[in-house]
Formats: structure tokens, C-alpha cells, sequence
């Protein structure tokens, strides 16, 4: 089972309303799987982490056992956090 901590900006989608409760536990061996067990386990939830094109959104970071990516085909073996990205100057 993979741990998914999801961004505070999906509560809305999710039903969320705590930082302890933005966890879901999935299978999955890497990012595209999990993303698919999380549209299982929260209906509507992979279309806000996911593009139609497939690629992963660009307000997003996600981190796959603590290692930033933005490859769905990246292993993970535990943990796969979703924040939202934090840009500017």
C-alpha cells in the first residue's frame, strides 16, 4: 500500500476538511497507478492531479518517497505527497 497526502486545495473535491484527514492508501508502483487508485478510492480527484494529456498539472508538485518529479512512470514504494506548487519573485 502506498500513503497519498493530498493538498489542502482539493478539500472541495475530496470532502476534506482536516490535514489529517487528506490521507488515502492505495495500491500502486508508480505514479500513474496511484493516481488511478486514488480516482477509485475519491471519484473526480485524478482530473485535478492529471491533465487530459496525462501529465501531471502544473500547479502541482508531487513527491514520490520525498523526491520531487513530474514523471508518472517514477517508482514508489511508500509515500506520494501532492502540494500545490509555489511560484513567483
Amino acid at each position: 500500500m502506498v500513503t497519498v497526502r493530498l493538498p489542502a486545495g482539493l478539500d472541495a473535491v475530496t470532502g476534506f476538511t482536516d490535514a489529517d484527514d487528506r490521507v488515502v492508501e492505495v495500491e500502486g508502483d508508480d505514479i500513474a497507478s496511484v493516481v488511478a487508485g486514488v480516482e477509485v478510492a475519491l471519484p473526480g480527484v485524478a482530473g485535478h492531479l492529471v491533465d487530459g494529456r496525462g501529465s501531471l498539472r502544473p500547479h502541482l508538485l508531487c513527491l514520490a518517497d520525498g523526491t520531487a518529479t513530474r514523471d508518472l512512470d517514477t517508482p514508489v514504494a511508500d509515500e506520494v505527497r501532492f502540494l500545490t506548487a509555489v511560484s513567483g519573485g
